[in-house]
């Protein structure tokens, strides 16, 4: 966390906590998310600038259409325990656009909406989109690794400074 999201927090009556009260594992959540969504898009390099945020922005933009209109995912419906073995029932696997649509709390006019912005995607167009975007990350993830600009130093220089160390 940073200051600009504690002060947004503040400034939109959003209530600012870590985790909830003796919910000490919810951190793992965010955890699963970051390394199933982000890390997945994104890799592991390190990316600096305004020209990378720009750029995870965009990718951001893109796969969150593709996430939320064409990925099922499964739900948890019910989990039991039976001694020791636990048993899980899921909902059929959806994606979270289909769940809205489902959901009689969403009036029609949004579901409408809804509906006519996912006609209007082409999940194959999605694709190409986040493979390319993707490519530039790579790019800038290169550019920006420090071991590959540092030069590599002279043996005889390294074992010269040894002796004034």
């Amino acid at each position: 966390m940073n200051d600009t999201v504690v002060e947004f927090c503040k400034d939109s009556g959003i209530e600012f906590t870590r985790s909830r009260a003796y919910k000490k594992k919810d951190q793992a959540w965010v955890e699963q998310k970051n390394g199933a969504i982000v890390r997945r898009l994104v890799g592991y390099g390190r990316l600096s600038g305004h020209k990378a945020l720009a750029t995870l922005n965009e990718l951001y933009a893109v796969s969150r259409l593709h996430i939320n209109f064409f990925q099922p995912s499964f739900k948890l419906k019910s989990k039991r325990r039976e001694g020791t073995k636990v048993i899980k029932k899921y909902h059929p696997p959806m994606t979270p656009c289909d769940r809205v649509l489902a959901s009689p709390k969403i009036d029609d006019a949004t579901k409408e909406k809804l509906r006519q912005h996912r006609d209007s995607l082409d999940p194959v167009q999605l694709l190409h989109d986040i493979r390319s975007i993707q490519q530039r990350i790579a790019e800038l993830s290169s550019r920006n690794d420090v071991s590959a600009n540092k030069p590599v130093p002279d043996v005889n220089d390294f074992l010269n400074d040894l002796s004034t160390a």
